[in-house]
């Protein structure tokens, strides 16, 4: 091992004893405290509020809330521990666990994401529409919620956006570089691949798009975008019962369902999102969906608290440490930037430019 990988885990090691040794501090002092008078000791109900407060396993009905951010994909790299779920597919995995929650009384998806793959994004509307159909969803947006985000978010009861949201995206695309002319006029180099098809190198970089492949792939993308417009026409009108309604809005989406990005205010305008708002907002519809559906009394809101996604390898490891994981991951991150391992790509990078020549088509 490298003398810098040794001074790297050395620090790590003496972090986290550093962190125990100063619990353990804090626990003696505590104990050496002079008792609390009667007036100023909490009450078993204040003890029990902050317990609560703080594992939430206690609480009565409530609104969950639950984030959709980035790009929308199966797995991320992880520098430290190789490949790991995506933040969508930790959010599936939530809402599935939601469907059965009888305390929670309806979710609201905070959307902050450009898009990703079509399987992703399907699944995601599909657990959604599982949640919808126990149980109200509106859907949220924050900075942007295109393509692949707006495919998950069509699914929910409600959609709320901010005026400036970039939204809409309705589209899909496969995107592919060719270095031919350069690697043979310029470099002189020409590449030879072995293939038992035709078709096993579609895109491939070092050839002249064939008319055959081109063919094969527009397919692909025309049977998607068939499938995403479908469920936008089909979300986008589900809160209506008159035919002549459904076929208005119906044919405003299919002119606007070009690849266009729009704002949150214009979204409004053509039936691309219902509202506009913050998270206060939407909370607020949520809230009047889920009293009306449940028959719930009361003036005021039901509560709408964060859902917690699972954790990786090392939040499993730190949770039962409470606040020491702060303090701990304040020192152990600086020294983990000190190991000599790759970092992944920015999760801002398209998914399209992170994995360009493939035949991978996406909601971006």
């Amino acid at each position: 091992m490298k003398t810098r990988q040794l001074v790297a885990l050395l620090i790590v090691a003496l972090a986290f004893g550093a962190v125990i040794l100063g619990a353990f501090y804090q626990e003696r002092q505590l104990a050496a405290t002079p008792a609390l008078t009667t007036e100023e000791t909490p009450s078993v109900a204040e003890k029990a509020s902050k317990l609560a407060k703080a594992f939430g396993p206690f609480k009565g009905a409530y609104l969950a809330k639950v984030h959709l951010s980035g790009p929308i994909e199966m797995k991320v790299a992880d520098s430290m521990i190789g490949d790991k779920d995506s933040n969508a597919v930790k959010v599936v995995h939530a809402l599935n666990e939601m469907v059965d929650d009888d305390k929670i009384k309806g979710v609201l998806i905070e959307i902050n994401s450009p898009g990703g793959t079509v399987g992703m994004s399907q699944e995601l509307h599909a657990a959604v529409e599982r949640v919808r159909k126990k149980k109200p969803v509106v859907a949220h947006f924050g900075d942007v919620a295109a393509s692949g985000g707006y495919y998950t978010a069509v699914a929910a009861d409600r959609i709320v956006a901010n005026p400036g949201t970039l939204t809409a995206s309705i589209g899909v695309i496969i995107s592919s570089l060719n270095f031919q002319d350069l690697m043979n006029n310029k470099l002189g180099v020409k590449a030879v691949t072995i293939k038992s098809g035709k078709h096993k190198d579609m895109l491939s970089p070092y050839r002249a798009p064939d008319p055959a492949d081109i063919a094969l792939l527009q397919e692909i993308i025309d049977t998607s975008y068939q499938q995403f417009l479908g469920v936008v026409l089909t979300g986008r009108t589900k809160q209506f019962t008159d035919k002549a309604k459904i076929a208005a809005r119906k044919n405003i989406l299919r002119s606007v369902a070009d690849g266009r990005v729009m704002s949150g205010e214009q979204a409004l305008k053509v039936g691309v999102v219902d509202s506009l708002g913050d998270t206060y907002a939407a909370h607020g519809v949520l809230d009047t969906l889920a009293k009306k559906h449940f028959n719930l009394g009361g003036d005021d809101r039901l509560p709408l608290e964060t859902y917690q996604l699972e954790g990786g390898l090392l939040e499993g490891i730190m949770l039962p440490f409470g606040a020491m994981a702060s303090q701990l991951s304040q020192m152990v991150v600086p020294a983990l930037a000190m190991l000599p391992v790759a970092a992944p790509l920015p999760s801002t990078v398209p998914l399209s430019a992170k994995y360009p020549n493939q035949p991978l088509w996406m909601m971006e």
